[in-house]
Parts: structure tokens; C-alpha cells; sequence
């Protein structure tokens, strides 16, 4: 599970608020200050913990979430893999003007070794495994980092690694979504809808 649940776990942030700062949960998380913050910020906006005055305390879903996860996790385990399985949805046809951004593009190109297509595939995840978007947080992702436009700002994506079918693709988290959480959004070197012949209410696996 992510490093930062984890973390927080230990020091039972479920049973009352624990404060502690962003540089020591980086810490004890393996992670820089910057990339804990950040994950907090994920975190936080995924509902998952409660930040105020008095500490961070996870909420029941981040508990209910953690029990599911290490009842399953010997699967995962014994495969070596992830898998998620869903149905593609039609999107809101936002990544197609976020993924033409120079600003964006520029850094996929160098970090994932591809030019993506302009725009995402967007997959629910099955109710049953919808648990396991949190497994992908889990160790550092590739930081696609956030710039400043003309007019705007644009934040930060962090994104993992995946294959759909034989097409080497990656999975991306924006900092900032219009999504919910049982959600994802793949980008890939061409449109997946085209080269896999994929419609809404199509299945797939994501395999990571």
C-alpha cells in the first residue's frame, strides 16, 4: 500500500490525529519532503485522511481500504504483477488539450520514453478492485512536473508504467482531476480506441 498510509497507520493516525511534519513522514517513508507533501495533497483530495489544527487522521475509508488490501495482497505477491480490470467510459475531453501542452509533452517524451497521443483512455475499475489505484502510489512515480502557462498554472502528474494488450502505455494521476477516484486515465504513443478497437463499455486489463 502507499508508503505514506502505511506510515500513518503505524503511528495510528486511525484511532486520533497525529501530527508530525512533511519532512519527517518523508522520512520515514523513503521519500523527499516534496513528494511526501505532494502525496498528502493526493491523499487529501481522495479522501483517504483529514488534515487540521491537530493532525492528520485517516478516515474509515483509508482503513477499510488497508484491510481489504493486505486480506489480497498474497495474490498479488505470488503473480508479480498488478492487474486491474475495467471499463473504458467516455472522457471529458480535457487530455486531449492537456496531453498537446509543449509543457507536458516535452517531459513524457524524456521520462517515458514515448509522444503521447492527445488524449487519455479513461478506464472505471471494477467496484472490487477499484483498492488497487492505491497500490499504483505506492514507491516514487515519474513526475511529470507541473509549469506555469500564459494565463495559468498547470500541476503536477505523477504517472506509473503499464501495458494494455501488447501496447507499452503509462498510467497518469493529475494533482488536479475532475475524476473520482475509481477512475484512471492511460496515455499511450497512439489512440488506444483506434489501434485496439476499444468503445465505451469495452474491457480491459491494466497490467503494471
Amino acid at each position: 500500500m502507499d508508503e505514506m498510509l502505511l506510515v500513518l497507520l503505524r503511528r495510528r493516525a486511525h484511532k486520533f490525529p497525529v501530527k508530525i511534519t512533511t519532512s519527517s513522514l518523508g522520512a520515514e517513508a523513503g521519500m523527499s519532503q516534496q513528494n511526501a507533501s505532494r502525496k498528502l495533497t493526493m491523499l487529501a483530495r481522495d479522501g483517504f485522511i483529514e488534515r487540521g489544527t491537530e493532525g492528520i487522521r485517516l478516515t474509515k475509508k483509508a482503513y477499510d481500504e488497508a484491510a481489504v488490501l493486505f486480506s489480497s495482497l498474497r495474490g498479488i505477491f505470488e503473480s508479480g504483477r498488478i492487474r486491474i480490470d475495467g471499463t473504458i467510459v467516455q472522457g471529458l475531453g480535457e487530455g486531449k488539450f492537456y496531453l498537446s501542452l509543449p509543457g507536458y509533452r516535452k517531459q513524457i517524451r524524456e521520462k517515458l520514453g514515448f509522444d503521447p497521443f492527445p488524449g487519455t483512455l479513461n478506464v472505471r475499475l471494477d467496484g472490487e478492485q477499484a483498492w488497487k489505484r492505491q497500490l499504483l502510489l505506492d514507491g516514487e512515480p515519474i513526475i511529470i512536473s507541473g509549469f506555469r502557462g500564459k494565463d495559468r498554472a498547470y500541476g503536477d502528474l505523477f504517472a506509473y508504467r503499464c501495458r494494455l494488450g501488447r501496447v507499452a502505455a503509462a498510467v497518469i494521476f493529475p494533482l488536479r482531476t475532475t475524476h473520482g477516484t475509481d477512475i484512471i486515465e492511460i496515455i499511450a504513443p497512439q489512440s488506444l480506441r483506434r489501434t485496439m478497437r476499444l468503445g465505451n463499455g469495452s474491457r480491459v486489463t491494466i497490467v503494471f
